[in-house]
């Protein structure tokens, strides 16, 4: 963790002493790399772990590693892959991030060359039973597009957008340091906040918790609380989350109405000042970003079925070796049967730890089309099996 906090500390820290943007500019310096021209597209296909987590081939020194995609994250890899690969290091000022200087990081057949790569105890952090992460400051060289119903990556050379129907939907993007993809979000036709493209993250969108002090003080009256979380980070202290029907939400020209959102508490480097847009919305478009024209398109698909809004008010995962609990929303089904986070769960729809996946955990949990499912727990020392029906939260 505490080269991980230090790999964070070094993004705020570039964001601070560097004011097209010159945090910008003092990022690419420090990071440096040169993306190899693409004579064609390169098509990298991709598998999903959880229900959003996106993993593809990454090579180093030619030796091929699954590594996360995340349009909110860095690149970066476990110190130990080093041991292995023996590019040469370097330290940060801080003295507490090492950083790889390699000679190619290959993602698929799209190659960048002499970026450093971070080294940090990536995979305890996230638990995700992986070595690394390529993020945002790979991907800047390049026009990517995120197909989620085909399951698969395009990287082109960049080239100017345009327009061709009216499915899909194109604008302009802003960066947030170091070089986070961010859309400006018109909310309840009044506040703006910058939305950061994350396809590390599940919900389709997430608040700073700050933010719910622009609600009017009978729409507080409106959230729901949870006890425990639906979503947290890694290095942020407070789990605390509250659900939320916004009224509209509109990001260039495509308006949504009746939203749920989450609220929770964002990064430190964010400076809770910028909400999170993750898979459950990005999977009903297909997301090109052409990071150095900082264009973004989003082409209209098939609707998803996976809804914060029908839901039986429970939050479940596979956590240190066992099924959990993580959170439950105070508002029927789930409250009403008195399921508590403390609770020990065994099984979901009689399906112990090693007979479930996690994508069918969120199945469960996000499809409207499923609309009840069983959960087994032990209370008061007796193990209890109870149905739980989703219904509309916010009838």
């Amino acid at each position: 963790m505490k080269q991980f906090i230090g790999t964070i500390t070094l993004i705020v820290l570039i964001s601070i002493i560097s004011c097209e943007n010159p945090q910008i500019a003092m990022f690419e310096k420090f990071k440096g790399g040169e993306a190899v021209e693409i004579k064609d597209e390169i098509v990298v296909p991709f598998t999903l772990k959880r229900s959003h987590v996106i993993q593809v081939p990454v090579y180093l020194k030619d030796k091929n590693y699954r590594f996360i995609l995340d349009t909110g994250g860095m690149t970066m890899a476990n110190a130990e892959l080093n041991d292995s690969l023996n590019f040469e290091t370097m330290e940060t000022p801080q003295q507490n991030v090492k950083m790889a200087l390699t000679d190619e990081i290959k993602l698929g057949d799209a190659c960048v060359k002499g970026m450093k790569l971070a080294l940090t105890d990536f995979d305890d952090t996230f638990k995700l039973d992986m070595p690394g992460m390529i993020g945002t400051d790979y991907l800047r060289f390049f026009n990517v597009q995120i197909d989620y119903q085909n399951r698969q990556i395009t990287l082109r050379n960049s080239y100017k957008m345009k327009r061709n129907n009216h499915d899909e939907h194109l604008m302009k993007f802003e960066m947030i340091p170091p070089y986070f993809p961010t859309v400006d979000l018109e909310i309840n036709n009044e506040f703006h906040i910058p939305g950061m493209i994350d396809t590390g993250l599940h919900y389709a969108f997430v608040f700073p918790i700050n933010w719910m002090e622009n609600l009017p003080e009978e729409e507080k009256q409106n959230l729901i609380d949870v006890e425990g979380y639906f979503v947290r980070w890694p290095w942020t202290e407070s789990p605390q989350n509250y659900l939320y029907l916004m009224p509209e939400i509109i990001l260039g020209d495509i308006v949504l109405k009746d939203v749920p959102v989450l609220f929770g508490e964002i990064p430190d480097f964010l400076n809770n000042t910028t909400a999170l847009i993750g898979k459950y919305f990005l999977e009903n478009y297909l997301t090109t970003i052409d990071f150095p024209n900082r264009q973004i398109k989003f082409e209209e698909r098939q609707k998803s079925n996976y809804s914060l809004r029908y839901s039986s008010g429970i939050h479940m995962a596979k956590k240190a070796g066992k099924l959990q609990i993580t959170g439950v929303l105070y508002n029927p089904p789930a409250s009403e049967a008195n399921i508590h986070p403390t609770d020990e769960l065994i099984a979901i729809n009689g399906k112990k730890y090693d007979e479930i996946s996690e994508l069918e955990i969120y199945n469960l949990m996000m499809d409207k089309t499923i609309v009840k499912f069983y959960v087994t727990i032990i209370k008061d020392n007796k193990e209890k099996e109870i149905l739980l029906t989703k219904q509309d939260l916010f009838e």
